[in-house]
């Protein structure tokens, strides 16, 4: 055995990583989503090339362990904030004596302010822990909430997760049998007179409304500009698996949500998941507006299932309250650490967060 390196990573170690990424069953990114975590990233194009992209374990000319490291801006009452989002910690089983060598480097880069994380597996939470990272004190990130918005096709998925033979056959009784359950269980949201519209792109009108937003959060708030919106949310865009729900009054946008496809092919489940939900004001009645539509373009699309994870956050209730199912995550996803002690006491208070499946990695 050859001794093992850590070094920094490369644009051109992507097949190295994939490869290993795909063996510890992570899914992977094609090479050019993956490069655009930084390419066109507008905090990476800010800072230049000195940031790390992440860093490798190497034996000999074979990438044995990667971790991925991802810049983003924040802001905290009105403060700029560097935050790094780690994402795809990945080692060979014989090699995971060397695993901590990668998060310790991650954990002791310089000049961030908040390390971010929101797709931690139940695998990697005791690491996590152990370099001191907490559990994003606000909401239930070890929970998803979803609605079924397309019985039969969802009852099928669900057999066939299940491993029960014949799922296509039965999926129709089945079918019959939950839409019945939820007709008398589920919990509906009123019509609304609110204005909603379905864009493909985001417009000039989210600087507008980015401006008012994070004038009026005192809360620890991802940028939503339009050009990092667009960033964030590119490969999505380009496979038309986004939608973007805006209500609006003279012509200005009042308030939006962002949904993602998520679909799991292995099953056949198709779902689409709320990842962000930004309101000024009046958060209870836009957000119902808005996930309404998201309920009825479901079911014209025939989607099966409408989901939202990091439950019981105060402005996202009206979702998890129409939605009358829960589904345990494999872990708490979401972790957060500061060396700032300042910034650390005020982020331990519940208040101090705004989160959404938007923040860090867990929609890129």
């Amino acid at each position: 055995m050859h001794g093992i390196e850590l070094r920094e990573a490369r644009f051109q170690d992507y097949e190295g990583i994939a490869a290993l990424e795909a063996s510890q069953g992570l899914a992977i990114k094609p090479v050019d989503e993956w490069r655009r975590l930084w390419a066109g990233n507008p905090c990476y194009e800010e800072i230049g090339p000195r940031w790390p992209i992440g860093w490798v374990l190497e034996e000999g000319e074979r990438i044995v362990g990667s971790l991925t490291n991802i810049p983003l801006t924040y802001t905290l009452r009105g403060q700029k904030l560097l935050v790094a989002s780690g994402r795809g910690w990945a080692v060979e089983e014989q090699y995971r004596g060397y695993a901590l060598l990668l998060m310790d480097t991650y954990f002791n880069q310089e000049n961030v302010d908040v390390f971010l994380t929101n797709t931690v597996n139940g695998n990697a939470a005791d690491a996590f822990s152990t370099f001191g990272s907490l559990r994003v004190p606000l909401g239930d990130w070890g929970t998803a909430s979803f609605a079924v918005t397309e019985h039969r096709g969802f009852a099928e998925s669900a057999l066939r997760i299940k491993g029960i033979p014949l799922a296509g056959a039965l999926s129709y009784p089945a079918g019959v049998a939950l839409s019945l359950k939820d007709r008398f269980t589920a919990k509906s949201i009123p019509k609304s007179d609110i204005a909603i519209a379905l864009l493909r792109d985001f417009d000039q009108r989210f600087d507008t409304f980015w401006e008012i937003l994070s004038h009026r959060s005192d809360a620890l708030i991802a940028v939503r500009s339009r050009e990092v919106l667009k960033w964030h949310f590119s490969a999505s865009l380009d496979k038309d698996q986004l939608w973007i729900l805006t209500a609006a009054r003279s012509g200005n946008i009042d308030a939006y949500a962002v949904f993602q496809r998520r679909d799991e092919p292995r099953y056949g489940l198709k779902r689409m998941r709320m990842v962000d939900f930004q309101a000024c004001d009046w958060q209870d009645q836009y957000c119902a507006a808005l996930v309404r539509r998201a309920y009825d373009e479901c079911r014209a699309q025939g989607i099966h299932v409408l989901e939202h994870i990091g439950c019981d956050l105060e402005k996202t209730r009206i979702f998890d309250q129409s939605a009358p199912y829960r589904r345990k995550l494999p872990g708490w996803s979401f972790f957060y650490l500061t060396k700032n002690q300042e910034l650390a006491e005020c982020l331990a208070q519940p208040e101090a967060w705004a989160p959404s499946s938007y923040d860090a990695d867990a929609s890129l």
